[in-house]
């Protein structure tokens, strides 16, 4: 998403009551042998909008993978996209810098019109216009397909992509929310979706939408209702893959103690994503009883957690400084006492569970201070000519779980022995936190990331593109202009080639020390005890495939 984008979930949605939507058969192609169960899920990530173009948010695109269609997807436990509306893809040059995909023969939206070559370049040509006469909500999503030159076609079948670089990432932004394919009939080229009536082409088709009343004049989602796709065709689905339900119903809660009291009234199935504090999560797990009451389901997470330093204005444009703060963080006690070890301690901008991720911050600064530590960084700031304390205001987001406490923790271990003085601001929410990286004048902020896809490049990248995006102004012309230029021609994503270049970018930045990393999260779902297949949604790719779950 874009850099403000995956940071929160920020937009707003068009102003409709309950909608009737996606017209088809009443009988389920794709769900012809689909068990005959409704799910209900509660999440707190609303949905920005219903139309791929306009949305570039969590809570947009955990729509977007079960109702939209696109040309390549990743299988459960995979990190490298494989053809899902396509039936091959592949670059067709030695540069990367043409993609051809096939689409599967006969495939169709829920509506019955054709899902076609022309559709597709139609999906994607009306993202980038859409971005340009700056109709697309708000979102910038368009800015995933900055390296798209033209999309041309050949037959009803056949799409070619033509980059104006190389871009080994081209496969993941075809999977991700931007690659949804949309239909032509019935989505104007020039204009955003009017209303919450989208034609579908993934596995479910949306039935209809309920709004409440409006909040700070945005409307305000309460729910959706889901029912699978009968035209739906791919990789979600065979012969030999059914659909473990008949029909989804997502709801939308203001904060996660409305997620937790649905859980425990029995008003919801399960939570959609992370949603529920630490304290709750460590509580259910001791409670626990395999297949009685409410089960807690966990998997590997690669959101990121890390702290920003200005490198332009204030103490941090020396690197010494910078560098001191990483010797004496404790991720460890971050992660025991604050998040009750919800979270994993984390040592590159990359984390675990994404190709070529290395520990840099790890082997330069060590797992964490130890007895000596502190002198040692004070007598290394000394002979640099730092004055004592370095004195500067931190800045957090309030509304992210164990803020407050995380910032008491990252204080208290920076102050040690009289190092740093640290001044506490707090802000409301992570716009406020946006808001304030825009004045340039934030010396010392936290925040965290999710990538669009889990790839190296997209936790790399974002951070190196318009400088002060994220509050740092941190540059680096190797990385921009040699090393990421020769990972985007490298598309063996696992080759020696591109470990060694990621682990060079990923020991560069530690040594600069602008972004420190400090934890990457778990997936935590928790499930009414008759609940199954949530496992094999909790993988790194971070999606959340409704048909895989079912009840016993």
């Amino acid at each position: 998403m874009s850099a403000a984008k995956r940071l929160a979930t920020l937009g707003c949605v068009g102003l409709l009551a309950t909608t009737s939507a996606c017209a088809s058969s009443s009988s389920s192609a794709s769900g012809a042998n689909a068990s005959k169960t409704s799910i209900t899920l509660g999440t707190v990530e609303t949905y920005s909008s219903l139309d791929p173009a306009g949305a570039y948010d969590t809570g947009s695109w955990l729509l977007f993978y079960n109702i939209y269609q696109r040309l390549m997807s990743y299988a459960p436990g995979a990190t490298i996209p494989t053809p899902d509306a396509a039936s091959a893809c592949a670059f067709a040059d030695s540069g990367d810098t043409t993609y051809t995909c096939t689409l599967r023969p006969g495939l169709t939206f829920s509506n019955g019109d054709p899902l076609n070559a022309n559709a597709v370049k139609f999906s994607f040509d009306r993202v980038v216009e859409l971005g340009k006469l700056k109709r697309d909500n708000g979102s910038g999503v368009s800015v995933l397909l900055s390296t798209l030159a033209s999309v041309t076609t050949s037959g009803d079948l056949g799409i070619t992509f033509h980059l104006n670089t190389s871009d080994a990432t081209f496969p993941d932004r075809l999977a991700s929310g931007v690659g949804s394919i949309v239909d032509p009939k019935t989505f104007s080229a020039t204009q955003l979706l009017q209303g919450n009536d989208p034609v579908c082409s993934g596995v479910y088709k949306v039935d209809s939408v309920q709004l409440g009343t409006p909040v700070d004049g945005k409307p305000n989602p309460q729910s959706v209702t889901m029912s699978l796709n009968a035209n739906y065709k791919g990789q979600a689905l065979s012969a030999t893959s059914k659909a473990m339900n008949s029909s989804v119903t997502m709801k939308y809660y203001t904060d996660s103690s409305g997620v937790m009291n649905a859980l425990n009234d029995g008003d919801i199935d399960l939570n959609a994503s992370s949603d529920l504090s630490a304290a709750d999560l460590v509580r259910l797990q001791a409670a626990q009883v395999l297949g009685k009451g409410l089960q807690v389901d966990t998997g590997a997470g690669t959101q990121t957690r890390m702290i920003i330093l200005n490198v332009k204005n204030g103490p941090f444009s020396s690197q010494p400084v910078r560098r001191a703060v990483a010797e004496l963080i404790d991720r460890d006690a971050i992660a025991d006492n604050v998040y009750q070890r919800t979270v994993v301690p984390l040592y590159s901008v990359i984390p675990e569970g994404i190709g070529d991720a290395t520990t840099p911050f790890q082997d330069l600064y060590g797992e964490g201070p130890t007895a000596s530590t502190a002198s040692q960084v004070k007598n290394d700031l000394v002979r640099a000519g730092v004055h004592l304390p370095v004195s500067f205001p931190y800045y957090y987001a309030q509304s992210s779980p164990g803020s407050d406490a995380e910032a008491a923790a990252i204080k208290q271990q920076l102050e040690v022995d009289g190092i740093f003085k640290v001044t506490l601001k707090p802000v409301g929410n992570l716009t406020d936190l946006i808001g304030q990286w825009g004045t340039g004048k934030v010396e010392a902020s936290v925040s965290g990331w999710s990538a669009d896809y889990p790839d190296p490049d997209d936790y790399v990248s974002p951070f190196l593109g318009a400088p002060g995006t994220f509050g740092s102004y941190y540059t680096n012309s190797e990385i921009t202009n040699v090393l990421t230029p020769e990972t985007l021609k490298q598309n063996d994503r696992g080759s020696a080639e591109a470990q060694i270049t990621f682990g060079k970018i990923q020991t560069d930045l530690a040594k600069d020390a602008a972004y420190i990393p400090l934890w990457q999260d778990k997936q935590f779902i928790v499930t009414q005890g008759d609940i199954t297949g949530v496992p094999l949604t909790l993988d790194t790719a971070e999606i959340m495939r409704f048909w895989m779950v079912g009840k016993s």
